[in-house]
């Protein structure tokens, strides 16, 4: 049992820490088709390997009771997922790597308005629901691939992923930066965050449950 649990938790960070690599390689590539196309292998090896990754499994949630489960619950696997996506961003900005394309992109996420972040999350749940079922159906990386470039591409909203780029954002200066970084961010980000947490589960069980 315990043995279970640790291997859940190592496992939800481990796909945080994958989703972060995605964010990397997005950030530091300036054409955008190349960067979503390699975004999306992170979602493959998170498929491959079978970890809990919450925009992956939140269209499959049987029971609302089973959010807060802790092996196998929705709330344990999104902690985990940030936090490892936080660890690995944060270790980025400590690099040679030039991810200062993230503030232009950090902004424009921050300052949108609810209903722009709710449909947009909408669409990105929609997207990884096609994306994990595909890979289900099919095994066929394609059935992945497709998907995860659609989002990206549109400007959809993945709330781990966003979260990543927060990290590189807020660390960017340097972590002695970060208190006057996190100043910096408008009153409505906390809001916005959540509402692409709903919005991603929205958009995965609109076609999971119909």
């Amino acid at each position: 049992m315990i043995k279970e649990i640790s291997n859940f938790y190592i496992q939800s960070l481990l796909a945080g820490v994958i989703i972060g690599l995605g964010d990397i390689v997005y950030v530091v590539n300036e054409n955008h088709i190349v960067g979503s196309f390699l975004f999306s292998l992170g979602l493959i090896s998170i498929l491959l390997k079978g970890y809990p990754l919450y925009t992956g499994r939140i269209g499959y949630v049987e029971k609302w009771g089973d959010f807060y489960k802790p092996v196998g619950g929705m709330l344990p696997i999104i902690v985990m997922n940030f936090i490892g996506i936080a660890v690995v961003c944060s270790a980025a900005n400590a690099s040679r790597l030039d991810l200062s394309a993230v503030d232009a992109m950090v902004s424009v996420k921050v300052e949108q308005s609810w209903y722009s972040a709710l449909f947009l999350s909408w669409g990105c749940g929609v997207m990884m629901y096609l994306a994990v079922n595909g890979w289900k159906k099919t095994n066929n990386p394609i059935a992945v691939i497709l998907p995860i470039m659609f989002f990206i591409l549109c400007g959809f909203e993945h709330c781990i992923a966003n979260y990543g780029y927060f990290w590189l954002w807020i660390t960017g200066d340097g972590y002695s930066h970060m208190a006057e970084r996190l100043a910096e961010l408008p009153a409505g980000f906390s809001v916005n965050l959540l509402i692409m947490i709903v919005g991603n589960a929205l958009g995965s069980l609109t076609f999971s449950k119909i």
